[in-house]
C-alpha cells in the first residue's frame, strides 16, 4: 500500500525576530538573571560577572550569518520588537521567574507555558470547518503531558471517532517515527486490523524557548539557546486512493530507516532535570557522524534503487540543519555540492533549528517548488539523542 504526504500547513504564533536583536535580548537577559542571582545571595554587584557574559554570547551564539530570524515565544512580540536596551525583563513572566528564584521557573511551571501555547497553535491547526482525521498523532521534543494538547482539542470538538496517539523525546528525528507510525497505521487498517483509515494528521509543536538556561554561559548552553527556536505544522499521511481524490502534490514515502550509532549514548542527551529539560553534545558528536553516516545513506539507496548515477543525480537531498556544521559535514561525507544541501541551510537561515518541525517545513517548501517535478527522489536525514540517524526516502507526486 502507498502512502503520501501533503497537506503540509505550518502555524505561526509570533513575528520572526531578527536573530541579531535576539542575540542582544540574550545577552541583557542573562545579565538580568546573574545581577538578580548576586543580589539574591547577597553579593555585590561589582563581583557579577557581566563583562564575561558578553564576551562568552559574542564568541558561542550562532551568527546571523547562519540564521536571519527566530520565533521565541517566552519573549512577546511587543517586548522583541522594542530596542533591547530598553526592554524591562522583570516585567516579562518568564524572565521574572528568574527574580523569585535561582534557574527561574520550575518544569512544571515551563510546561504551563508550553500547553497554552502547543493548545494555540492546535487550535490554529483546525479552524472551524476543518473534517476531522482519522487518527492523529502529536510529535513533541519540548513539552509533553496528558491529557495532551491535541487531545484537549479533540475533547473540545467531539470528534470521537479520532484517535490520539503521540510520538514525544524523539528530538530533531521526531518526524520520522511519526512518519511510521502514520504509515503503520494506515496500513493496519487496510489488512483489517483496526477500522477503515484513510488520512492520519502528524501535528508538531515545538517550543524550545521555554527551556532556555539564561543562567548558564558556557558553551554548550549558548550553542543551544541561540541555535532553537519555536516551530509548529501539522500534514497528513493518505492513503494513495485518498491522495488521488484531493489532488495537489505530496510525497510519497518509499522507505524509512534509522540506526543507533554504536558508543555514542552520551554524545548527545535531552533530559528532564528540576526546571527544564537539558540537552548535552559532546565535540565526538561531529565525528561520530562523520564515520557512520556514508554507509547508513548508501545502504538506504542501495535498498531503494537510488544507488544508480542516474537516479543519485536527481535526487532532492533534506538534512536537518542539526547546526550549521553538520549540514557541511554531511554533504562532505556524502560527496554533496553546496547546491544540494541547501535546502538544510536555508531552513536554519530562515527559522533556526525547530526540532522536529524542522524537516516537515523543508518537506512543505520543496512542494511549493515548481522546479521540482513530480518523481523526484527525495532523501532526507537527522540526527538525534542515542546517538541517532533517521532516514526517509520519498518520491514527489
Amino acid at each position: 500500500m502507498k502512502v503520501v504526504l501533503a497537506d503540509f500547513r505550518p502555524v505561526y504564533l509570533t513575528e520572526a525576530v531578527d536573530q541579531q536583536k535576539l542575540h542582544e535580548c540574550a545577552v541583557r537577559f542573562a545579565e538580568f538573571v546573574a545581577l538578580a542571582d548576586a543580589a539574591r545571595d547577597g553579593s555585590a554587584v561589582s563581583d557579577t560577572p557581566v563583562t564575561a557574559i558578553r564576551e562568552a554570547w559574542d564568541r558561542y551564539g550562532v551568527s546571523p550569518a547562519h540564521i536571519r530570524t527566530r520565533r521565541i515565544l517566552v519573549l512577546p512580540d511587543l517586548e522583541a520588537a522594542k530596542d533591547p536596551a530598553d526592554i524591562d525583563y522583570a516585567t516579562i513572566p518568564f524572565c521574572r521567574s528568574f527574580l523569585e528564584r535561582a534557574g527561574g521557573a520550575d518544569i512544571s511551571e515551563r510546561l504551563a507555558i508550553y500547553r497554552r501555547h502547543a493548545r494555540a497553535a492546535v487550535e490554529k491547526m483546525y479552524p472551524d470547518g476543518e473534517s476531522p482525521p482519522d487518527e492523529a498523532i502529536h510529535v513533541s521534543t519540548t513539552g509533553y503531558l496528558l491529557p495532551s494538547p491535541l487531545q484537549e482539542l479533540v475533547s473540545q470538538k467531539g470528534w470521537t471517532q479520532t484517535v490520539v496517539s503521540h510520538c514525544y523525546h524523539q528530538g530533531c528525528y521526531g518526524a520520522f517515527p511519526a512518519v511510521r507510525m502514520a504509515a503503520g497505521t494506515l496500513t493496519a487498517a487496510a489488512s483489517g486490523l483496526t477500522r477503515q483509515t484513510a488520512r492520519v494528521d502528524i501535528a508538531h509543536t515545538e517550543i524550545c524557548s521555554i527551556h532556555a538556561a539564561p543562567d548558564c554561559v558556557d558553551a554548550e548552553h549558548i550553542i543551544c539557546d541561540s541555535l532553537f527556536a519555536d516551530g509548529f505544522i501539522r500534514y497528513s499521511a493518505f492513503t494513495d486512493e485518498a491522495f488521488q481524490t484531493r489532488g495537489g502534490r505530496g510525497l510519497q514515502v518509499i522507505r524509512s530507516a534509522a540506526t543507533t550509532i554504536p558508543n555514542s549514548l552520551e554524545a548527545m542527551t535531552w533530559r528532564p532535570i528540576a526546571n527544564r529539560f537539558e540537552m548535552t553534545l559532546s565535540p565526538e558528536v561531529p565525528r561520530l557522524i562523520a564515520k557512520y553516516i556514508q554507509p547508513f545513506i548508501a545502504g538506504l539507496l542501495h535498498d531503494t534503487g537510488l544507488d544508480s548515477p542516474e537516479e543519485a543525480s536527481r535526487i532532492v537531498w533534506v538534512i536537518h540543519p542539526g547546526g550549521p556544521a553538520i549540514v557541511e559535514l554531511v554533504g562532505l561525507c556524502l560527496g554533496l555540492s553546496d547546491d544540494q544541501i541547501g535546502s538544510g541551510k536555508d531552513a536554519l537561515r530562515d527559522g533556526g533549528n525547530t526540532s522536529s518541525a524542522t524537516v516537515p517545513r523543508i518537506w512543505d517548501r520543496l512542494l511549493q517548488n515548481p522546479d521540482v517535478p513530480p518523481g523526484t527522489p527525495v532523501v532526507s536525514m537527522a540526527f538525534g539523542p542515542g546517538l541517532t540517524a533517521a532516514a526517509l526516502v520519498a518520491r514527489v507526486v
